[in-house]
């Protein structure tokens, strides 16, 4: 099977299957990229792929300077795309089973007490100067941003039925797609 049709067989099944937009917009891109990179170099059947041009494209994309956790992701989207393929029965083993992912090192920077004091500090003085909508609307997203760690999508995405005054907690559409009750913070 051509490889431009199978991607976009594979794009259509992930739309069918009710994928993200933005996981939609990723597979585009991440593996449009291999799939571009393995035509240039004349593999132009899903069937002729192999570990080497994998681990070769997952090289190119280090020495362009790509990260371990980005190369790990656009890994991840060539292996779903070939169990894809296996499920079709377009090819019998995914040759991405072989590639090991890169290690990556996780840190996560996380703020002191004293850039949370200066950001609230900031948002209090705004909020009383102008005392408008958006002041109080800034503050207040600041506030619950720093205070239950709730992503900026999951923020954009409430509404008032998510909010339980009684029992002090919100409940937010994670990134998981699930339902996650975030209690309130104990002072």
């Amino acid at each position: 099977m051509l490889l431009k049709f199978a991607f976009q067989d594979f794009l259509d099944d992930r739309r069918f299957k009710n994928t993200t937009k933005t996981n939609i917009r990723n597979y585009q891109t991440l593996l449009g990229e291999f799939i571009n990179y393995c035509i240039d170099n004349e593999e132009v059947n899903v069937e002729d792929i192999n570990y080497s041009h994998i681990k070769q494209y997952l090289w190119v994309c280090q020495e362009k300077g790509n990260q371990a956790g980005t190369i790990n992701t656009k890994f991840m989207r060539i292996r779903a795309f070939l169990n894809y393929m296996v499920e079709c029965e377009v090819i019998k083993k995914n040759p991405a089973h072989k590639v090991k992912r890169q290690k990556e090192d996780v840190r996560i920077d996380v703020f002191t007490d004293e850039q949370i004091r200066q950001m609230l500090s900031f948002y209090r003085r705004i909020k009383q100067r102008e005392k408008s909508y958006f002041a109080y609307r800034d503050y207040m997203m600041i506030v619950l941003i720093l205070g239950t760690g709730i992503r900026r999508g999951e923020i954009i995405n409430l509404t008032w039925c998510d909010i339980d005054f009684v029992n002090h907690n919100i409940s937010v559409f994670g990134k998981t797609r699930r339902k996650e009750t975030i209690p309130r913070m104990l002072k």
